[in-house]
């Protein structure tokens, strides 16, 4: 929705590595989660990316470099969409939100406010496949 902002390559592939790695994070990718990294690895110009085979990368390390204020509400904003997307908040996905929140130095309200968002864009997509499959 956002990535057309994330215009530097590293930033980029620290986005993918990071939705691989929260997609993964409960053993197993759901269909959504899917979906959302196709379409980011889309409209980031990385079709057929692979994420690095280096796991020993932190969270701290992927993203904690991110100076941009706008970069960082991409990165929570998009990555609370991936996290929701199959309807389950796990534990690692929890850590990994509240890694990004700390790293980010982003207080409980503002990141309650990126979570309402999400929460509500989850419940319009809801609706609007409702309207138009006619249930």
């Amino acid at each position: 929705m956002f990535l057309h902002f994330i215009t530097e390559r590293e930033h980029k592939e620290a986005f993918l590595e990071l939705a691989h790695r929260i997609a993964k994070s409960d053993g197993f990718v759901n269909r959504n989660e899917w979906n959302y990294i196709q379409g980011w690895e889309n409209e980031l110009g990385l079709d057929g990316w692979e994420p690095s085979a280096d796991a020993s990368l932190s969270t701290a390390d992927l993203v904690g470099h991110l100076k941009d204020e706008r970069l960082k509400h991409i990165f929570l904003a998009e990555m609370l969409l991936l996290i929701f997307a199959d309807g389950n908040y796990n534990d690692e996905e929890k850590r990994i939100a509240g890694e990004m929140q700390q790293l980010f130095g982003y207080d409980d309200e503002t990141f309650a406010k990126f979570r309402k968002w999400v929460e509500q864009m989850n419940k319009l997509k809801v609706e609007g496949m409702k309207l138009i499959l006619g249930t």
